[in-house]
């Protein structure tokens, strides 16, 4: 086996990187990742999705890693979890009295049924992903100078706001990249993955930053980066496979004796 003379850790997104945007699909990746298991590289997860999201879906992946959720507001390592964000119920506060002056709607308003038909999940997914310790997604239902005046607001009052695909998020002063820090061990190197907006804070915090290319061809803007010409999970197949390559790691013992 190859010398590793520095140890290697891998941060990843979840949505449009390591899962398909379209189907959640992530089979190109799992000969990756049993290459890196074998190596001793662990992956984190660093995602927007909530703990009980995750923790229903990290076993199809073998990853008993610490993992970061809600956007950088929470580090869980084992039994340990670190906050960088605010509680959800202090956001909630914050929002009550703004209710008379915007025109919104939460996640905290509606029932799964109601989630299911914004996002189009399944009941169960649906509950995961109302089960929120550190932020609240918004249905934002007034004009857009009046969300430029709220989101100023929310910042006066130590939060932010972020826009996904579907919803105006409101969470605490924190981002993907702050978590990192926590992470870094001497001689480790930091590989991280992402493909949106949210990412670039974690891409920035990295020794290698990668952007995964989307396939609505939406162009992450960062400096000083790698970029994959595949998208999801095939492109970050395509990553890291060529990181591991240069660094020389060995491919993974069981995918050589299964061919």
């Amino acid at each position: 086996m190859a010398e590793q003379t520095v140890q290697l850790l891998v941060v990843s997104d979840l949505d449009g990187t390591l899962l398909d945007h379209d189907d959640y699909s992530f089979e190109e990746v799992l000969p990756v990742l049993d290459r890196m298991d074998e190596a001793g590289i662990a992956m984190v997860v660093n995602t927007s999705k909530t703990r009980a999201e995750w923790l229903a879906m990290r076993g199809d992946f073998g990853n008993e890693a610490p993992y970061i959720v809600e956007n950088g507001s929470a580090l869980y390592d084992g039994e340990n979890v670190t906050v960088f964000g605010t509680p959800r119920a202090k956001i909630l506060g914050v929002l009550k009295p703004l209710r008379a002056k915007f025109k919104f709607k939460g996640y905290s308003d509606v029932s799964a049924t109601e989630i299911m038909e914004w996002t189009g999940l399944g009941r169960q997914s649906a509950e995961r992903s109302a089960n929120r310790h550190f932020s609240e997604p918004l249905v934002w239902q007034d004009t857009p100078e009046k969300e430029e005046e709220f989101c100023e607001m929310l910042v006066e009052r130590g939060l932010m706001t972020f826009k996904g695909g579907r919803f105006l998020h409101v969470l605490g002063q924190t981002d993907k990249g702050k978590p990192l820090a926590h992470l870094k061990k001497d001689e480790a190197a930091i590989i991280a993955l992402g493909d949106r907006q949210n990412d670039l804070a974690m891409l920035k915090a990295a020794d290698i930053g990668v952007v995964i290319a989307a396939p609505d061809g939406f162009v992450l803007e960062a400096d000083d980066v790698l970029r994959s010409t595949e998208t999801g999970p095939r492109g970050w197949a395509e990553m890291m496979t060529r990181i591991l390559d240069q660094l020389q790691i060995p491919q993974s013992q069981k995918n050589t004796n299964d061919g």
